[in-house]
């Protein structure tokens, strides 16, 4: 997943060049106008609450999780973007150090609508990841015995992630973003476990 990050920042200072207005020539006079596509991208942290049974296991995980990542998206005329995102998602259990942890990116699309400082946006993420569990049953992990239930599993996923939110228009450059997404990992025909909404909250730059 870092390199999901990395590849998203790289791409945001390689593409600061593009261009934001054309110039037109209309009866003799030159004027400016500005030209439909650009670019937004920013990173955001996320919350929320899951749960869901683990059935290899019938461990019961629920709660929390405390995630980050980012998004780039580019502008196709007024209101439909296209881009990519990814996040790392993580949700401690048993209050032992235990963890379910979802790393995931993909491919998304989105239709954005301009309400005076507000930016509401509908979409959708379809890409892949990676569920790992660490799930420690019955132990301490302050000391340095041998753990005998210990459980260790990494299951990768295809990653479909409706999502709704909106940006606050701070100023024509920067924006702050609400978001709420429900990422659906599919593995073998079933929804991997646990699951629920995330809340986003982050910052955009606009180019």
């Amino acid at each position: 997943m870092k390199k999901i990050l990395l590849i998203l920042g790289m791409t945001l200072v390689l593409t600061g060049g593009l261009p934001t207005s054309a110039k037109d020539r209309t009866s003799g006079k030159e004027k400016t106008e500005k030209i439909k596509f650009g670019y937004d991208g920013g990173m955001m942290l996320h919350t929320g609450y899951l749960q869901g049974t683990i059935p290899q296991i019938s461990h019961q995980a629920k709660g929390m999780p405390l995630g980050i990542g980012g998004a780039i998206k580019f502008h196709i005329g007024k209101h439909f973007r296209v881009g990519s995102e990814g996040y790392v998602s993580n949700l401690k259990q048993l209050k032992n150090g235990s963890t379910v942890k979802f790393g995931w990116g993909g491919i998304l699309a989105d239709c954005r609508f301009h309400c005076g400082f507000l930016m509401p946006y509908v979409g959708v993420t379809i890409g892949g990841g990676a569920r790992t569990s660490s799930l420690m049953l019955k132990g301490n992990i302050n000391d340095w015995e041998k753990e005998e239930e210990f459980i260790f599993n990494k299951q990768l996923f295809l990653a479909v992630a409706p999502f709704v939110g909106t940006d606050f228009v701070v100023t024509q450059k920067f924006h702050l973003t609400l978001k709420v997404d429900w990422l659906n990992a599919i593995a073998g025909g079933n929804l991997l476990m646990p699951t629920g909404p995330r809340i986003y909250f982050g910052f955009l730059m606009y180019h």
